[in-house]
């Protein structure tokens, strides 16, 4: 199963749970006249977006399970997370849907 099919099927059961939940694509550059922009700040989770009704914030890393992150990207993708859930955010990585069900259960969902 590729990264792409578990990060799909977490979309829809965060949809199922009440989320409305967006992919964001941070390691995308833009090519401009003199350098690039890039598309994000390095460590976003790979999905944001809110609990509806309450507004509720939801950041969410996904990985493939065993698949392996270069260190110093997943140091920032930890910070990030962390940094939200310090925050107030319902924040946290998930390798499949059912560990994603399992840290919605940690957050009382």
């Amino acid at each position: 199963m590729k990264e792409s099919d578990i990060l799909k099927a977490i979309m829809d059961l965060l949809a199922a749970r009440g989320f409305r939940v967006f992919r964001r694509n941070v390691m995308g550059v833009i090519p401009v006249k003199g350098g690039a922009i890039r598309l994000g700040q390095r460590g976003m989770a790979d999905l944001y977006g809110w609990e509806i009704g309450t507004g509720r914030h939801i950041e969410v890393e996904v990985k493939k399970p065993g698949a392996r992150t270069d260190r110093k990207r997943a140091l920032l993708q930890e910070i990030w997370i962390d940094r939200a859930y310090a925050d107030g955010c319902i924040a946290f990585q998930a390798d499949s849907v059912n560990g994603c069900e399992k840290k919605l259960a940690d957050f009382g969902y």
